[in-house]
């Protein structure tokens, strides 16, 4: 019999859709983040492990139905996962939802989300952006992050007001939250592995044209 690989997650659970908040700070080099996982639970369980490297997960919590179970978070570093582990099981076939609360760096490594300088009128400025292939995706939110896994994903972006989001796919909303900083809400993605994502945040500017056939 052909053993399992143990680098896979278990198959209990499975994401369908993230809905994911990042707030980057371009000075301090780190982001926050918060994100709600629309998860299927196959078999009952109460413990969910998923991928995340150089994060601090402040809180994860799963709501279903009435009930809201609050996890304990322990990581395994060799494996790049954290389990959260909950009192009660979590019941399958009922629809769940997964909230997390998290911090990380923005790292100069160019992989997960990182930090990048770029020069305007010869000062240097700073932006950040994303390379999540193959498997770093999960330095940026916690994530089954495996191409099989695959979801859909909504994304909003929290930045200063004078820098341009961009993300997957086309604008949805944008306006000022306060603190000089504006909230960038992108439109949900197609069906697709984690490793596809992808941010970049910058002072942008746009050229747009047109060839003959319009």
């Amino acid at each position: 019999m052909k053993r399992k690989n143990p680098y896979l997650l278990p198959e209990g659970v499975e994401p369908e859709h993230y809905k994911i908040s990042l707030k980057p700070d371009l000075e301090k080099f780190t982001f926050s983040g918060e994100e709600w996982v629309s998860i299927k639970i196959k078999k009952p369980t109460s413990d969910i492990t998923l991928h995340a490297v150089d994060l601090k997960i402040l809180r994860a919590e799963v709501i279903q139905g009435e009930r809201l179970h609050v996890a304990q978070v322990t990581f395994d570093e060799k494996m790049e996962t954290a389990t959260l582990s909950f009192a009660l099981e979590l019941e399958s076939e009922t629809p769940a939802t997964l909230f997390l609360r998290f911090t990380g760096e923005l790292n100069d490594k160019m992989h997960g989300f990182y930090r990048t300088s770029y020069q305007i009128d010869g000062k240097t400025h700073w932006g950040a952006a994303t390379q999540f292939e193959a498997t770093d995706a999960r330095r940026c939110f916690p994530c089954w992050d495996e191409p099989a896994k695959k979801a859909t994903f909504s994304a909003t972006l929290v930045i200063p007001e004078h820098l341009v989001a961009l993300s997957n796919m086309p604008l949805q909303s944008e306006g000022g939250v306060g603190g000089g900083l504006n909230k960038v809400c992108f439109g949900k993605t197609p069906v697709m592995s984690t490793y596809l994502l992808a941010f970049v945040v910058a002072d942008l500017r746009c050229i747009a044209g047109q060839d003959s056939n319009g």
